[in-house]
C-alpha cells in the first residue's frame, strides 16, 4: 500500500498565488511611496528648504526597497521572505490601513512559507548530520583520523 498526500498540491499552488499578492502589494506600497515623494519634491519647490529634501529622500528610498522586496518575494527568495515579514511588522502600527496591509502580507507568506514554497535555508548534505567547526589544527587532525 503506497500513502500519498491528497491536499498537498493545491495548497501549494494557493500559497504560490498568495506569495504573488503578497508581492503585487509591495508593489503598490512603492507606487504609493513615490507619490510621497512627488509631494515632498513639491513642498521643497515651494519653500526651497534643504530640511524638506528628507521626506522625498526617504520615501525614494522606500519606494525602491519595497519594490526590490516585491520582485524578489514574486520570485519566492528566501531573504525576501524575511524583509516581507519585516515590513509587514513595521507596517502593522501605521493604523489602519497599514495594519490591515501588513496583516495580508503576514498571512500570505506564512502560509507559503509552512507550504514549503521558499527555499530551505538548510542544505544537507550525504551523511552530513553536524559539522565540525575546526577553529584549532589539533582538532581537524583528530577528526581526519
Amino acid at each position: 500500500m503506497t500513502l500519498t498526500r491528497v491536499g498537498r498540491p493545491a495548497s501549494a499552488s494557493s500559497a504560490r498565488r498568495l506569495v504573488q499578492a503578497g508581492g503585487f502589494i509591495f508593489y503598490l506600497l512603492a507606487v504609493q511611496a513615490v507619490v510621497t515623494a512627488g509631494v515632498g519634491v513639491q513642498v521643497f519647490l515651494s519653500s526651497r528648504s534643504a530640511s524638506d529634501l528628507l521626506l522625498p529622500g526617504a520615501s525614494f528610498l522606500l519606494a525602491c526597497s519595497y519594490a526590490l522586496v516585491g520582485y524578489h518575494l514574486r520570485r519566492y527568495r528566501l531573504w525576501a521572505r524575511n524583509f516581507a515579514f519585516a515590513f509587514a511588522g513595521i507596517g502593522l502600527f501605521a493604523f489602519p490601513i497599514g495594519t490591515g496591509l501588513g496583516l495580508v502580507i503576514v498571512a500570505c507568506v506564512a502560509s507559503a512559507n509552512r507550504a514549503g514554497v521558499f527555499p530551505s535555508l538548510r542544505r544537507r548534505g550525504a551523511g552530513d548530520e553536524s559539522p565540525l567547526l575546526t577553529f584549532e589544527p589539533e582538532l581537524a587532525a583528530e577528526r581526519a583520523v
